[in-house]
C-alpha cells in the first residue's frame, strides 16, 4: 500500500471540465465539437470568480484565418446578471506563424493533467510505518509519496484540429506546476501555449 502525503497550497481550485464549457459554450453560441477542418479553443476559468474566457481561432479557406475571444460572466444572484462579450482580435504577427508556433508547443500531443500526476509528486521513500489491524498495532513498510497540490488558480481546456490530427486536454494551474516541477515537460510546454497567446493577442494579462 502507498501513503500519499498531499500538502495543499491554496484553498480552492476547480478545473471546469468539457461539460461545464457545454454550458458556456451554449450562452456564447458556440459548438462543443471544433466546426472548421484548422481550429483551435482554449477555454480560461477556475478559481474563485464567476469569469471564464474562450481564445478561438480558425481557417476557414486558404490561409484565411479568424482569431475571436469570447467573455463569459455567470450570473451571480443579487449581484449580477449573465453578461456574454465577443470581439475578434489580430496578431502581432502573421497568424500562420502564430498557428504553426503553437503546434511547436506540442498543442496536438500534449496530456491531461490527469493522466500524469504520477509525474507530479516526489518519489516516495521506503519506511516503516504503524498501522492499527485486526486489534493490534503492526509495522510495515510502505511507500511515502508527497504531493504537492496547487489548490487555487486558473484552470484551461484545450481543443486543437487540422485535417490531420486533433487533440483535447485540460491542465490546471500550470504555472505553478511548472516552478514546482521545472524539469518535467508538460507544465512547460502548456505555459508556452498560454504565453503565445497572451503576448500575440493581447489577452489573459498578468
Amino acid at each position: 500500500m502507498r501513503i500519499i502525503l498531499i500538502l495543499f497550497y491554496f484553498l480552492s481550485f476547480t478545473v471546469a471540465n468539457a461539460q461545464n464549457w457545454s454550458v458556456i459554450n451554449a450562452d456564447l453560441n458556440l459548438s462543443d465539437s471544433l466546426t472548421f477542418p484548422t481550429e483551435i479553443r482554449i477555454y480560461q476559468g477556475g478559481g474563485i470568480t464567476n469569469y471564464n474566457s474562450v481564445f478561438r481561432m480558425y481557417e476557414d479557406g486558404p490561409n484565411n484565418w479568424t482569431a475571436e475571444f469570447h467573455e463569459h460572466w455567470t450570473k451571480i444572484d443579487g449581484v449580477m446578471d449573465k453578461k456574454i462579450a465577443k470581439r475578434n482580435i489580430q496578431s502581432k504577427s502573421d497568424i500562420e506563424y502564430v498557428h504553426l508556433n503553437i503546434r511547436r508547443s506540442y498543442i496536438y500531443n500534449l496530456p491531461s493533467r490527469k493522466d500524469i500526476q504520477w509525474k507530479l509528486m516526489q518519489r516516495g521513500e521506503i519506511k516503516k510505518v504503524e498501522r492499527f489491524k485486526r486489534g493490534k498495532t503492526i509495522q510495515e513498510y510502505d511507500i511515502l509519496s508527497k504531493v504537492i497540490m496547487p489548490l487555487d488558480g486558473t484552470g484551461y481546456y484545450f481543443q486543437a484540429k487540422s485535417p490531420y490530427e486533433s487533440n483535447e486536454f485540460e491542465f490546471g494551474n500550470p504555472e505553478r506546476f511548472k516552478e514546482l516541477y521545472p524539469e518535467i515537460d508538460e507544465p512547460k510546454y502548456v505555459c508556452e501555449l498560454i504565453e503565445i497567446i497572451r503576448s500575440e493577442f493581447g489577452i489573459w494579462q498578468k
